[in-house]
């Protein structure tokens, strides 16, 4: 007889590594979802329990899993590989980092560092000492980077810091199944006054309400507190209504969420139960016909692990610029090339500022024309009539001059930018767009705060940390335990030219880590997939004055001679070198300018 397991994951990787193993097993069924904290517990009520035998979960998703449900629940431990494998990652981050966790992380750490003689602060959280409160002290202090279980994720994030997630790795996963294993094997009968709530809870994500037909409470699978209250008083302010129609149906909007009520009539065992049934989601983002759309925040920070480390692109300077600016009403223009992150920046203003909990409208210019913008400059329900709100014009560059002058005059004219937060961006693939005459109107008539964004090019020595940075998100939506890069894999990273710039170094990264079979990446590796970004230069077309601006400075144009030798080279740098008659010496000088 099979196991029947029911994982909740709170990461991705953990999904990936786990499926992988039981499917070298035919004594389990696995059934797995992904969630964290509360997230996880309410996907766990969602199931009907009576189709489980064990629970499998980690770190804090698994003690809140075993407090509120009736099934046994085994946590994957945090083993020492685990935080081995973090700490090696960590060591090619050029900043200070620490190391923060409940005792299950930090024990484990201490004895390594003891053990290999590290010097890193590591703070552990206990009953009065907690999550928040140590990293925005540790931020304080000026670190850049911790290493954390999930609790800590979200916290260094709204806080602007980089973080390792301490993922779990294949033999603490594997040890978890054989105690699911062992444990379902004891399992006995679940309490049968829980049969109601069961009987509801039917392979629903749903939040639940439940009540006699006479409007007696008798159970609620989400939390009363002051941020679920309106919620509650929606059901209670409508209460006789659902106990009434076994088919009342009632939608609303809050904010950024739609949120829909409905109800189901059961009988069981003679008694009549009323099913109040809350189904919450994004609120559908507003595309229309005029090309503006509203950032979800909760979408942003949902996908802190899973979808892209946008701190990657905020380093030393920058960081510091984003965040003096943030707190301002000040309108900002970002500038950039392209993949240099210039919506992550506009996202990151935001979110930091007081505004944040107003709406943020994004407003395409590469996807409007003429009659979209007249009806956003002089409709009353454009989102420029808001107020409070935080509007941000992309990709300034696609107006041709005579709307542009339009729109830069009426916000102005119009005090549009005293009411809310304006943010601009504008691509800077050739040097003279930043003479255009919008670039020149932001700067100096509207005073605008402006924010470069170097090229990658530029930021040689950050490869390193944003590498880190990228293997960790990687590691965490792959299941792997990449902790770095054999060192003249960096060195050939170091000498490519990125002409996408950070798009291009996270994709090359994750394919990287997709391709690895080891722990370390290695520079053979690095070669196969570089030479797959250089594109192939007939000998009839080989690079010479056309292909450099000539307009440049000399350096840049010494520069752009270089990269181009040692491309056609294949990165090699000892063929680079002789073909420029120059030493390797220069050569490192030349790229690191």
């Amino acid at each position: 007889m099979k196991t029947r397991i029911l994982a909740i994951a709170p990461y991705q990787g953990l999904k990936e590594l786990m499926t992988e193993i039981t499917k070298e097993r035919n004594d389990i069924e696995l059934t797995i979802d992904i969630g964290d904290l509360e997230n996880g517990l309410n996907i766990a009520k969602s199931y009907d329990l009576d189709d489980f035998d064990v629970i499998i979960s980690r770190g804090g998703t698994a003690k809140m899993l075993a407090a509120n449900v009736s099934l046994p629940v085994v946590e994957v431990e945090i083993s020492v590989y685990d935080i081995l494998r973090t700490i090696k990652l960590a060591e090619n981050y050029a900043q200070r980092f620490a190391i923060i966790g409940y005792p299950a992380i930090t024990d484990c750490a201490k004895m390594l560092c003891h053990l290999l003689k590290y010097d890193i602060d590591i703070v552990t959280l206990g009953e009065n000492i907690t999550a928040e409160s140590e990293i925005k002290e540790l931020h304080k202090k000026g670190y850049e980077m911790i290493l954390c279980d999930m609790v800590g994720t979200s916290i260094a994030y709204e806080l602007g810091m980089n973080f390792i997630l301490i993922t779990s790795g294949r033999e603490s996963v594997e040890c978890a199944i054989e105690q699911a294993v062992r444990s379902s094997q004891l399992f006995h009968s679940y309490k049968e006054q829980i049969q109601v709530l069961k009987a509801a809870i039917v392979q629903s994500r749903e939040s639940l309400f439940v009540y006699t037909q006479d409007g007696e409470f008798i159970f609620s699978s989400m939390e009363r507190s002051n941020v679920t209250e309106t919620f509650f008083s929606y059901v209670e302010n409508n209460l006789s209504s659902f106990l009434a129609d076994p088919r009342f149906r009632l939608e609303e909007r809050m904010g950024s969420l739609a949120f829909s009520l409905y109800s189901r009539h059961v009988t069981l065992r003679g008694q009549a139960y009323v099913y109040i049934y809350l189904y919450i989601q994004d609120a559908p983002v507003l595309v229309d016909e005029l090309g503006v759309s509203l950032y979800e925040k909760k979408n942003a920070a949902a996908g802190i692990v899973s979808d892209f480390h946008g701190s990657a692109n905020f380093i030393g300077e920058t960081r510091r610029m984003l965040e003096q600016y943030a707190p301002t009403s000040f309108p900002v223009l970002i500038l950039g090339e392209t993949g240099t992150g210039k919506d992550k920046a506009a996202s990151y203003l935001y979110e930091h500022s007081e505004y944040a909990k107003r709406p943020f409208f994004i407003i395409d210019c590469q996807q409007t024309n003429q009659k979209k913008w007249n009806y956003l400059m002089e409709n009353i329900n454009s989102p420029f009539n808001d107020l409070h709100t935080t509007i941000y014009i992309k990709n300034l560059q696609a107006l041709n001059d005579t709307l542009s002058e339009k729109f830069l005059s009426s916000l102005k004219q119009n005090d549009f930018c005293k009411r809310n937060r304006f943010i601009f961006s504008l691509a800077l693939n050739n040097p003279e767009d930043e003479f255009k005459p919008s670039c020149q109107y932001l700067k100096n008539v509207l005073s605008s705060l402006v924010l470069r964004l170097p090229p990658l090019r530029e930021r040689i020595k950050d490869l390193p940390s944003i590498a880190t940075l990228y293997i960790s998100q990687a590691n965490i939506e792959l299941g792997k335990q990449v902790v770095g890069f054999d060192p003249d894999a960096m060195e050939l990273l170091k000498s490519f030219s990125w002409k996408q710039n950070l798009d291009q170094f996270k994709r090359v990264i994750r394919q990287l880590i997709v391709l690895t079979p080891d722990y370390y990446i290695s520079s053979d590796l690095v070669k196969q997939v570089l030479k797959q970004e250089v594109p192939a230069v007939p000998s009839s077309t080989l690079p010479g004055y056309e292909m450099i601006n000539m307009n440049q400075s000399l350096d840049d144009i010494t520069y752009d001679i270089v990269r181009i030798v040692l491309e056609q080279e294949g990165m090699n740098k000892s063929k680079a070198v002789e073909r420029l008659k120059i030493s390797r010496s220069t050569l490192w000088r030349m790229l690191q300018r």
